[in-house]
């Protein structure tokens, strides 16, 4: 299996390297991950320290831009895919992948050829371990299954069917992928294991909250709107279930 891994990236040079170690250290026998990391524009270091680490993995691709944004970021990466692509995944800059998590992912869609997806849960913690691969032990932590592009892996095809990330959106940009993707009534697993550590710090672009509530709700609003017009039911809850994960916004 052919898996593409999508990551947007600003200013991101303090995390991108651990970022994207996690990512590779998912390959195993028969687990094709190439990553396409998009460099929006960054001021820092970010594009020097994906160079260093393409230099010595394989299969890890940078495309440079002018700063445009998440949303438009995952567009180029979207376009850059190969036709060869079975399944694609996306992880932020500073974030991380736990240790198996695409071999578990692979499990599940060799076991059903017509799921579209598998979605899992989130722990969002604060302090990572001394190398750099998940929550340090003593760590605040905060587990559910939220909002989260990285926790899920998706059908190449799904992904095509969905389409481009709304630019109009400054946040959310992924809550309006995913409601537009599950508006598609795709057959999904839904997964009690950890799929996406996502690292809380000063530089989260999620710590503007009046800008993520006005478009959280936007995101929600078109997606109501679409249902209505189309008499399709509302968003599977279980997806949706934040759990623990709404304390940790105010960290």
């Amino acid at each position: 299996m052919r898996i593409a891994l999508l990551m947007a990236a600003f200013n991101a040079e303090a995390h991108v390297r651990a970022a994207l170690l996690s990512a590779l250290a998912q390959r195993r026998p028969g687990l094709s991950l190439e990553v396409f990391v998009v460099n929006d524009g960054s001021t820092d270091h970010t594009a020097e320290v994906v160079r260093a680490v393409a230099a010595t993995h394989a299969g890890v691709h940078l495309i440079e831009t002018q700063n445009q944004g998440p949303a438009a970021a995952r567009n180029v990466a979207l376009e850059a895919l190969p036709n060869s692509t079975d399944l694609v995944s996306f992880l932020d800059a500073d974030d991380l992948l736990p240790p198996d998590r695409y071999e578990r992912d692979l499990a599940l869609f060799a076991a059903d050829a017509a799921l579209d997806l598998t979605y899992g849960t989130t722990v969002m913690f604060r302090e990572a371990t001394a190398n750099d691969t998940g929550p340090a032990p003593g760590s605040k932590t905060a587990t559910g299954r939220g909002l989260q592009l990285g926790a899920g892996m998706y059908r190449y095809g799904l992904i095509r069917q969905v389409g481009a990330f709304d630019t109009s959106f400054a946040q959310a940009e992924d809550l309006d992928f995913l409601l537009r993707m599950f508006e598609l009534s795709p057959k999904y697993a839904i997964r009690d294991d950890h799929c996406l550590y996502y690292r809380r710090h000063g530089g989260n672009l999620t710590r503007d909250t009046a800008a993520l509530r006005r478009e959280f709700a936007r995101a929600l609003l078109f997606s109501m709107r679409r249902r209505r017009a189309n008499g399709l039911p509302p968003p599977p809850p279980e997806v949706f279930a934040k759990g623990g994960l709404q304390q940790a916004h105010g960290w």
